[in-house]
């Protein structure tokens, strides 16, 4: 189903309240839930006004825990967990009026001179997103390209729709956003068996990105994920993410839930 436009020109502007708490809002996405995507951007980038400007995130860790109501605000509360010269620590807890649905840790770290090496690359067959067909998901541009052909696969092309400023600590929250767009869609290439989508219940339980280098999200960048396979109801997802360059940016990790409706076990 197509989805409608979406305005996302105000996903970061959070409204402080209080010590290191913020307000967020969500558009009214279709499906009629907060995309999870939408709580981790939020969550981040209340999580960084509480951090040094040079400091920059390098890594999160996320837990859905259930699902965001539309039309109600979210309540953003920062726990300054440590504060130290090369590395901060913060914990934000997202809740409404039914307590929390998303719980983030996020570690930032002070730019140090090293080494810079890359092992990872474009994938040799890809398609460029301006030859690809597009649609909106989440509010967000995506254009699906073709997956590997030996492996449980999902590629997309994306890039955040609203305009966004220079600011580099803004950039890492906008990609958390789109990090959330085909992971599910990658633990669900490698479902053992066919089934119907009505006739199945999937949803995300945690999230994970390692920030690499930095990257503009409202530019191109490929989400190349690989589905892991499958253990009872949980599946795994694991990827990179690339500059059109080809400079690896980020790497995503996330778990869903699948359940075949017709055979789900009684609690």
């Amino acid at each position: 189903m197509k989805q409608p436009a979406l305005d996302l020109s105000r996903v970061f502007e959070l409204e402080p309240h209080g010590p290191d708490t913020f307000i967020g809002e969500s558009p009214p996405y279709s499906w009629g839930a907060i995309y999870g995507g939408l709580a981790i951007a939020q969550a981040l980038w209340a999580a960084t006004q509480t951090v040094q400007e040079e400091h920059r995130v390098h890594s999160l860790h996320a837990y859905f825990i259930r699902g965001g109501e539309l039309g109600e605000p979210v309540r953003y509360e920062v726990d300054r967990v440590r504060n130290g010269r090369s590395f901060t620590t913060r914990r934000v807890s997202a809740r409404q009026s039914g307590g929390a649905i998303l719980t983030l840790g996020c570690s930032f770290q002070k730019e140090e001179g090293g080494a810079d090496e890359q092992a990872a690359s474009l994938p040799a067959d890809l398609a460029a997103p301006e030859g690809l067909v597009g649609e909106l998901d989440a509010g967000a541009e995506r254009r699906d390209a073709a997956g590997a052909a030996d492996r449980p696969s999902s590629r997309i092309w994306t890039r955040f729709p609203a305009p966004l400023t220079d600011d580099p600590r803004l950039h890492p929250c906008a990609l958390a956003y789109l990090s959330d767009l085909n992971p599910m869609s990658a633990i669900g290439s490698a479902y053992p068996e066919p089934v119907p989508e009505e006739e199945v219940m999937a949803v995300s339980l945690d999230h994970a990105i390692w920030f690499h280098r930095a990257v503009r999200a409202d530019d191109w960048i490929l989400l190349d994920l690989e589905g892991h396979g499958f253990v009872g109801t949980r599946g795994l997802a694991t990827g990179l993410a690339f500059s059109q360059a080809g400079v690896h940016v980020a790497t995503i990790a996330q778990e869903g839930l699948f359940r075949d409706r017709r055979r789900r076990a009684v609690r």
